[in-house]
């Protein structure tokens, strides 16, 4: 009995070692958990009740320590860190897994993919930059070149000096963009079409000259073109405040902007419609049957429309609201457009509450989904599947999925990685009081065929 009860305990050293040595060689690990030696005692069953002997050492379970690792900085777009509760969530070939190391790159179909090839799971994004919070997706970069945008709305802020003196009618009474006495201040702004090429839109400003028989007062109107890469754009010709048309010739139109007493801009001249803008014309050669061309222009030529192919898309809103007339120097405050060229993916950036961005080199950034975490009431029940990997079981329960910040959640760091939980000093301490544990079972065995040698010898 008492030669068991000594190998039990070589057994239950044995295991202590193992456990301690997998720690040791795991030490630099990326997420990985230590493992601690769980041992309880044997004793055999006994009807009456009386005291019985114990019958040695038994392993029961080798029980991992979720506790959180230091945060290392990599400088890596896609390596991410959990700074809390949680796992990330990888599909491999339909199965889940759960792990903590954050080490990602992107695979040839551009998924978002752990360093042993599972596809990092999330909610997706549509167009618009929305995250939608029912649909799980494995991760995607898809565009790694973004399709431009054509600009749909022009957005200015800008003071005019009230006290600029009006352009003189009878000497300018026409408005021409390359005769800089026609107006008073001008300003630029690129604009895109469909195509994403770039286009550069100048507004002229013109303060109105009053009519001193029927007008009064502070001049508050002013006069604005816009002219897209030297050809002006604009749509109607309203009449100024005296009555005379400003553009006799009718072809150089003006948008109307009227002030307050107090020099805040008038709600009804806040906002004004390009309409049909055209970039520019293109024209198609036609070809006979034998792919020459006909004639020095290709014969019956059909001109198409170059960025915009359907005219009533090409519109786009300009909106001047919060510009002023005070009595100080021309300047624009604010300016944007929502137009952008095409970009190459330039790289991604990763949010603490796992918004996954993606960079363009036209300046332009696109969300494409949020990591997901999963949670376990007994993270200790999760089976070990190697690869800093584990899966659910029924002693660790369902997991809870959430995004990182939310609820129990820890947050996420981009650029960066969990190192391993292990703490060497504790681990070679630990090393040596089971080496020491091995030791003393063997003299307990040792003793025992001591004994047993004597008892041998008695009889003989």
């Amino acid at each position: 009995m008492s030669f068991n009860t000594g190998l039990s305990g070589l057994r239950a050293a044995t295991s202590d070692l193992n456990v301690t040595g997998n720690n040791i060689a795991n030490a630099s690990t990326t997420g990985f958990k230590q493992s601690r030696a769980e041992f309880g005692d044997v004793y055999a069953a006994s009807l009456t009740g009386t005291s019985t002997i114990g019958s040695g050492v038994l392993l029961q379970r080798t029980a991992q320590q979720f506790t959180q690792g230091n945060i290392a900085l990599t400088q890596r777009d896609l390596d991410v860190a959990i700074n809390g509760r949680g796992f990330f969530i990888l599909n491999n070939g339909g199965e889940r897994t759960y792990t903590r190391a954050g080490v990602f790159g992107v695979d040839k179909d551009g998924y978002v993919v752990s360093n042993t090839g599972g596809r990092l799971v999330g909610y997706a994004a549509n167009s618009a930059g929305q995250v939608d919070l029912g649909n799980e997706v494995d991760l995607r970069i898809e565009a790694f070149k973004l399709q431009p945008s054509k600009t749909s709305e022009v957005r200015l802020g800008f003071n005019l000096d009230a006290a600029a003196a009006a352009v003189d009618g009878a000497l300018y009474p026409e408005f021409d963009p390359a005769d800089q006495n026609t107006f008073n201040f001008a300003s630029s702004v690129t604009l895109y079409d469909s195509e994403g090429i770039p286009h550069v839109g100048t507004m002229y400003f013109r303060k109105d000259q009053p009519d001193p028989a029927i007008e009064t007062g502070v001049n508050n109107d002013w006069f604005m073109w816009l002219a897209i890469d030297g050809e002006l754009v604009n749509d109607g010709n309203p009449a100024n405040p005296a009555g005379a048309p400003l553009d006799p010739d009718g072809d150089n139109s003006a948008f109307l902007v009227r002030f307050n007493e107090d020099g805040t801009l008038d709600p009804a001249t806040n906002q004004f419609v390009i309409d049909d803008w055209v970039p520019a014309l293109q024209i198609q050669s036609v070809f006979d049957s034998n792919a020459e061309p006909l004639g020095p222009l290709g014969g019956a030529a059909t001109p198409t429309f170059n960025g915009v192919v359907d005219a009533d898309t090409s519109d786009f809103l300009i909106d001047i609201s919060g510009s002023t007339q005070f009595g100080d120097d021309f300047n624009i405050d604010s300016v944007s457009q929502d137009g952008f060229g095409p970009g190459q993916l330039v790289g991604t950036d990763i949010s603490e509450n796992g918004i996954l961005f993606a960079r363009y080199t036209n300046g332009q950034s696109q969300i494409l989904g949020q990591i997901i975490l999963a949670d376990f009431r007994n993270p200790q029940g999760l089976t070990a599947l190697g690869n800093t990997q584990w899966a659910e079981s029924f002693d660790s329960g369902q997991p809870t999925r959430g995004v990182a910040t939310a609820g129990v959640f820890g947050s996420l760091q981009a650029g960066a990685l969990e190192d391993s939980n292990v703490d060497i000093s504790e681990e070679l301490v630990n090393l040596i009081v089971a080496q020491r544990n091995f030791q003393a079972n063997a003299k307990t065995i040792e003793t025992n065929n001591t004994i047993t040698q004597t008892v041998i010898n008695i009889r003989s």
